[in-house]
């Protein structure tokens, strides 16, 4: 069992969230991971437009081998509220996914950013900005193997260019 104080942290508020949210994302870069999963519903509770945050992104997705994994209901309040990721998202669609599990109801789906092996950040209530970041072995496995169901499940969505007649 895992006893290190440090594996998991309380999130209280919505600064916490974002501040974890943006240490990860732009920690990107620095770390290991070669693979990162985003879940949620709809992606507004999440920083990706910011500035930083998508210089760490074009900075890891340019390491070999990295990719980028979206899993979400509506990704259409991502590309209006979040327009310059939408943009970046063009530009690095080699590195990107997006899928849609199309079973899952939008209530059901976790707003996580999964780290595989490394850490994850959950936005466990959403009105009261409440969640978890944790670094627990088991608790990543676990999130894992949550987040496997869904890309198992997932469909292609969100894609970066429409064909049109």
């Amino acid at each position: 069992m895992n006893t290190d104080p440090t594996a998991l942290r309380a999130i209280n508020s919505r600064s916490d969230f974002l501040d974890a949210a943006r240490a990860l994302l732009q920690g990107l870069p620095e770390t290991a991971v070669r693979d990162a999963y985003l879940a949620d519903a709809d992606f507004s509770p999440w920083p990706l437009g910011e500035p930083e945050v998508l210089d760490a992104l074009t900075r890891w997705v340019r390491l070999p081998g990295r990719r980028l994994h979206l899993i979400g209901s509506r990704f259409d309040v991502l590309e209006r509220d979040q327009s310059r990721f939408a943009q970046w998202r063009r530009r690095f669609a080699h590195a990107l996914e997006s899928l849609t599990p199309g079973d899952i109801e939008p209530s059901d789906m976790p707003c996580l950013l999964l780290l595989p092996g490394s850490t994850s950040l959950e936005l466990l209530d959403r009105e009261r900005w409440q969640g978890r970041l944790s670094t627990d072995r088991r608790a990543l496995v676990a999130q894992r193997e949550r987040v496997d169901a869904f890309v198992q499940r997932g469909e292609a969505a969100w894609p970066p260019t429409v064909l049109g007649l």
